[in-house]
Formats: C-alpha cells, sequence, structure tokens
C-alpha cells in the first residue's frame, strides 16, 4: 500500500505555518525519520530546470523546511542539480554555457548555507557514472551523476507542472537533471519534437547514437539507480504551473506558462514514487480542469496536438499516463494507494478520488 499523507494550506499562509506543516507530513511519511542517522549525508534533489522562481521551480520554503527539519536531526545537507541545456550545456570539454549554481541563486532557492553542487562542475568522466542494470530501454545504459554513491539517502523535491514534451513535469522527471548532458539529449532526442533536441546535441557534438525511441521509459528507468536510497518524493502545490513547462516561458508572450495559485494549496509526500506521481498527477490534473481558464489553454492544446505524444491532461486516465504505466511495470511502485488528508476541502478530496 502506497501511504500518501497530504496537508493544505491557505493561499495567505505565514512561513511558520508553512514550516510546521512540512514537518508534519515529513515524520508522519517516513515513520518519524527512521533511516535517519546522526551523520547522515542526505541529497536534496531540487527542480533547478531554469533560473525562473516558483512554480517553474522548486518551492524555496520547501527546500528551507526540508533542510532545517533534517539538520535538526543531524543530517549532513547536500543539494545538487543541473539545469536544463537552454541554461547550462556541458560537454566533454567543459562547460561551454551558464551555471546551475546562477540559476539556484536566481530562482531563490539559495536560502540556507547548505552545500550546493552545481552537477557540470563536477566533470564528465569523475563525476558521472554508467548505469545500466534493468535499464532496459537504453541501448547501453545512462550517465549519472557519481553523487549518488557518496550519499545516505535522497529526497526528490519536484515541482508540479505540465510540460509540452512529457505531458507533466512531476517527480520522476525531476530526477532526469542527475543525468550527464549526453544521456540527457540521448533521450529528449527521441520524443516529441525531439528534431530541436537533436540539432543543439549534433552542434554541440554529443549526440550518442541510439536506435531506440523509448522516451517516456528511459525517463522513468533514471530511477532505478536511486531507487535503493530514495526515501521520499515531497511535494509543494501552493502554486501549479498548468500550461506550457519546463519553464515559465517556451515562446515569449505567446507560450507563457499559466499559474495557479489555490485557495487551500497541498504539499504532500510518499515513500512510494508511483503514490506520490499519481497523486501529483491529479492534482494537477483537477487544476487544470478547474482553474485553468480556456483562453489559457487554447495555445496550450496546439502544442499537445503538435506533439502527438500526449494527451490532454483530463483526457487520458491517470493510469494510463506512459510514465507511470512503465513505473508500475518495472515495480518502482504500487497502484493501490491509501490518501491520508489534513485540512484538504472535501470536494476536492472526492474529485482525486474518482481520478485515481
Amino acid at each position: 500500500m502506497g501511504e500518501v499523507f497530504i496537508q493544505g494550506l491557505s493561499k495567505d499562509y505565514s512561513e511558520k505555518e508553512f514550516i510546521e506543516s512540512v514537518e508534519k507530513i515529513l515524520i508522519k511519511s517516513s515513520n518519524n525519520l527512521k533511516w535517519l542517522k546522526k551523520g547522515d549525508k542526505v541529497l536534496l534533489k531540487p527542480a533547478l530546470n531554469s533560473n525562473n522562481e516558483y512554480p517553474s521551480t522548486t518551492d524555496p520554503l520547501l527546500l528551507k523546511a526540508v533542510s532545517s527539519i533534517l539538520k535538526k536531526r543531524g543530517a549532513k545537507i547536500i543539494i545538487a542539480d543541473q539545469s536544463g541545456i537552454e541554461h547550462v550545456v556541458h560537454t566533454k570539454g567543459g562547460v561551454i554555457k551558464g551555471s546551475s549554481e546562477k540559476c539556484y541563486e536566481k530562482s531563490c532557492m539559495k536560502q540556507t548555507d547548505d552545500e550546493f553542487i552545481a552537477l557540470e562542475k563536477t566533470g564528465w568522466d569523475k563525476g558521472f557514472f554508467n548505469y545500466s542494470k534493468n535499464a532496459d530501454s537504453w541501448s547501453n545504459g545512462f550517465y549519472i551523476s557519481s553523487l549518488i554513491n557518496k550519499v545516505d539517502h535522497i529526497i526528490n523535491l519536484p515541482r508540479i507542472s505540465t510540460h509540452v514534451q512529457a505531458g507533466a513535469s512531476l517527480g520522476f522527471k525531476n530526477l532526469v537533471g542527475l543525468l550527464r548532458e549526453d544521456s540527457r539529449v540521448e533521450f529528449h532526442n527521441k520524443g516529441p519534437f525531439g528534431f530541436v533536441i537533436n540539432y543543439f546535441g549534433k552542434r554541440r557534438g554529443i549526440i550518442k547514437p541510439n536506435p531506440k525511441g523509448m522516451f517516456f521509459e528511459k525517463i522513468t528507468e533514471v530511477s532505478l539507480a536511486v531507487k535503493k536510497k530514495l526515501r521520499l518524493t515531497f511535494f509543494s502545490g501552493t502554486k501549479v504551473q498548468t500550461t506550457f513547462g519546463p519553464d515559465k516561458c517556451i515562446v515569449p508572450i505567446i507560450g507563457k506558462a499559466h499559474k495557479v495559485i489555490p485557495n487551500i494549496g497541498l504539499i504532500f509526500a510518499s515513500e512510494d514514487q508511483v503514490s506520490a506521481e499519481a497523486f501529483a498527477l491529479s492534482y494537477l490534473t483537477y487544476l487544470y480542469k478547474t482553474h485553468t481558464p480556456l483562453t489559457k489553454k487554447l495555445l496550450f492544446k496546439f502544442a499537445i496536438a503538435l506533439n502527438g505524444k500526449i494527451k490532454e491532461l483530463h483526457k487520458q486516465n491517470i493510469w494510463d499516463n506512459q510514465v507511470i504505466k512503465h513505473a508500475l511495470k518495472i515495480k518502482l511502485g504500487t497502484r493501490n494507494i491509501n490518501l491520508n488528508y489534513e485540512n484538504t476541502p472535501l470536494d476536492l478530496q472526492e474529485e482525486i478520488k474518482k481520478l485515481l
């Protein structure tokens, strides 16, 4: 049974209320942090796909709160990521564009003195290793940050957003930020709108020949490499991006993502990846249906039609989502979910129940 613990917060919440709610969810969802010992290294993986602020990236207050709570229990916190290829380009010859550290600062996530590691600075060979066990959708496995071998625990801190290529950018997609650039390009260029990434990769000399076009499956299988150390997936949904994505603007002016700030926003966490993903997708679908004006949906509907591999959120069963289907197939979670609500409107609970 996958347990998801959910807390509702009114839109005028204080920082104190937010941190108290995070602590409550963190303790409940981890059985009082049963896995944490004093001195353990904990990797917090935010969504730092760009230099945009939340909800295009992870909620800075969630990152701050989780870090603070864990440090009080004796943990050593490491925050690490590499921003997307529009903002940072890392090749075998070194970093030729951008800085994840600058994106971290500009996104307003830098609110603690925790160590931040920009993965592009760790070295092309030294900083990454090849993982291939059960990653059958990859021809020769993928290259992922060696940092995951140096920490004791990992907590995934995604944002909640739609995505023009993948349909949604949630927990599984967030772990793509741990990949080396060539592996990122490899799966992206086999996905919808892959010609753009293919052109980019050829120009930068980081295309890896690969006959397999299994875009969604490759995204999902990244989690195989962190499965043994991943303790929680923790979402903040006090703000949600319900059109376009990954960033707040795909095409200037006409491709701006719509941001929803619900009257009661949800924060939630689960030890089970699929349970967390399914609930997040249900919540995103609900906000897309009920809080996103048709005028904001029209261009996104057009992008979905051009994509050809994804469906509009409310037109697809949650369990037919390609990432979730593959995650169940390779045993990364369960379809049996128990939802534990607190301060959550009953009508929202009923809508989520219908979707699941």
